[in-house]
């Protein structure tokens, strides 16, 4: 998917979602004038057509035409209606994973190196008992307590 198709169907799905839904039936004007206000893609009404074509073509999106016939039998266009396929939603679930994974350095590690359940034990009982760190197995300098007992 290029980054122009990104920007389409980024827009269309954000009308859709504004409205909690899977499809929307906004006019090719109203996505141009959109994508003019918000993602700063200043290009022209048969530009956003064709990029629509394109998705339609990757299997993304799905286009109904709705028309209506008049009394005398003359077929009249109404709306397109932009449907979301399973590949859409596909693709936003691996962008997704992707971002997590990304972001994951924010996150705090699943398992501290304290919060084994034999140092958390260990250390419990540090602190009710003080002869228990004098006693404990770390090399370095004696303490310049003298121990009692």
């Amino acid at each position: 998917m290029t980054e122009q198709m990104e920007k389409v169907v980024k827009t269309i799905f954000a009308i859709a979602k504004r409205h909690n839904k899977g499809y929307c039936f906004a006019s090719q004007g109203t996505i141009q004038v959109l994508l003019t206000k918000y993602q700063d893609w200043n290009r022209s009404e048969r530009t956003v057509r064709r990029r629509l074509k394109d998705l339609v073509d990757q299997g993304y999106l799905k286009v109904v035409h709705r028309n209506w016939f008049e009394v005398n039998g003359v077929k009249k266009f109404r709306t397109n209606l932009y449907i979301f396929t399973k590949k859409w939603f596909e693709w936003v679930g691996r962008a997704a994973r992707f971002a997590r994974k990304v972001f994951s350095f924010f996150r705090r590690p699943k398992l501290a190196i304290n919060s084994s359940p034999t140092v958390k034990r260990d250390l419990k009982e540090a602190f009710g008992n003080v002869e228990i760190l004098w006693k404990s197995p770390i090399k370095g300098k004696p303490s310049p307590l003298p121990l009692q007992g």
